[in-house]
């Protein structure tokens, strides 16, 4: 007796000292923050049996899950999917879907603050975050985009993201910040948004995925369907392939029938980033700098939110800044941002992460804007912001 005693006791220390403080691995699904997402059960692993941290069993809360199962390692537990609200907090049947991709490296919170504070202004349901999340290979730089991602949460939008060329540099960190899971669908009031992995394979979908991506394309019915992916879709000019003079690329093989199915299943919006430059192209592949409003799918490349500025098409302007789409009943009214102040939209155009030469928030000044001149266009085109002592910009 005496020695089975020992036994338990010697495992339960054993627990505690691998497992304390306890903390939670949210395997699926993998939708963002908060955890909402009424397509499949949520499986959560923990370092300590039936130990459920704090801040998860908030989230929980928020997402509606229920109907707990447990296993000495985790636990599964359902979501009604009566707890998805049908309606924008409004009521008036109007969305809002922010989209932004490349973002600031570490060194450059100032930007991430910004967006913060832009964003309780636009209020967004939902922020895709399409890649090249943080330029950082640590754990560090993980927990810093995950406290991002956070803030945003806490003011009342999902964050939904998808991983870019530079997560493979630190993929085991990226797995565990945001699950196995690397391409995945989240069902959101009347959107379905398919989450890409174009990395896969050299700038392309692997076999399993693109099968993937076919059949949850095939069971969206009555739904508005946004699909993001890193790599941009088209090429940058004629070229039938092309490294956007110096940007990286774009989808690779299964590109033409991707494109195909995204027409075919009235795709609104296929939301890329990796150029760090803004661009809209039709299904067609033609670049739309004579109108944002055109029929058929968006193909929407979105320039960093503060890395390194390029110029890749021949679209003029170059800035941090982000797209807000607008949606009405699941129709996309807008997408692109009214540059000139006339009241329409201009063709292409993100809107401005900074409004002014500088804009302050607390006490980290954030770069200026600078101007496209024949100077800061040479060689690759690569606009590369001045750093400063505060910023610790690079």
């Amino acid at each position: 007796m005496k020695r089975v005693l020992l036994s338990v006791f010697i495992t339960l220390v054993a627990l505690l000292a691998v497992g304390w403080p306890p903390k939670a691995r949210v395997d699926r699904p993998l939708a963002g923050l908060p955890l909402v997402n009424p397509s499949g059960p949520m499986e959560v692993a923990l370092s300590l049996p039936f130990v459920v941290p704090n801040d998860l069993r908030q989230k929980m809360k928020v997402g509606g899950f229920t109907d707990v199962s447990w296993t000495l390692s985790g636990f599964t537990a359902r979501s009604l999917a009566e707890t998805m609200p049908t309606k924008p907090r409004d009521q008036s049947g109007r969305w809002k879907v922010v989209h932004i991709a490349d973002l600031p490296p570490p060194g450059r919170d100032d930007l991430l603050k910004v967006f913060v504070a832009r964003m309780s202004e636009v209020k967004p349901d939902l922020i895709l975050a399409s890649g090249d999340l943080g330029y950082g290979n640590t754990a560090a730089d993980f927990d810093r985009i995950t406290t991002f991602f956070k803030d945003l949460e806490r003011q009342g939008a999902l964050v939904v993201a998808c991983p870019g060329n530079h997560e493979r540099k630190a993929w085991i960190q990226y797995l565990r910040h945001f699950g196995p899971d690397t391409w995945h669908r989240v069902d959101f009031g009347p959107f379905t948004i398919l989450s890409l992995d174009s990395e896969h394979g050299r700038d392309q979908f692997t076999p399993a995925q693109f099968a993937w991506f076919k059949r949850e394309l095939a069971n969206t019915p009555d739904r508005t369907v946004l699909v993001q992916l890193h790599h941009p879709v088209f090429p940058s000019d004629t070229a039938a392939r092309g490294e956007a003079k110096g940007s990286g690329g774009i989808l690779g093989a299964r590109r033409g029938e991707f494109i195909q199915l995204c027409k075919d299943a009235k795709v609104a919006a296929v939301l890329s980033g990796h150029w760090h430059s803004d661009a809209v192209f039709d299904g067609d592949g033609r670049l739309r700098d004579d109108t944002w409003d055109f029929p058929g799918t968006k193909f929407i490349v979105t320039t960093t939110l503060g890395n390194e500025i390029r110029r890749v098409t021949r679209w003029p302007k170059a800035y941090f800044g982000y797209h807000t789409l607008v949606f009405l009943d699941g129709k996309l009214l807008s997408y692109t941002a009214d540059l000139d102040g006339d009241g329409k939209p201009d063709p292409i155009a993100s809107e401005p992460l900074l409004r002014s030469r500088y804009e302050v928030t607390g006490a980290f000044p954030v770069i200026p804007l600078r101007p496209l001149t024949p100077d800061n266009q040479r060689n690759d085109r690569v606009i590369s912001p001045q750093p400063h002592s505060n910023a610790g910009g690079r």
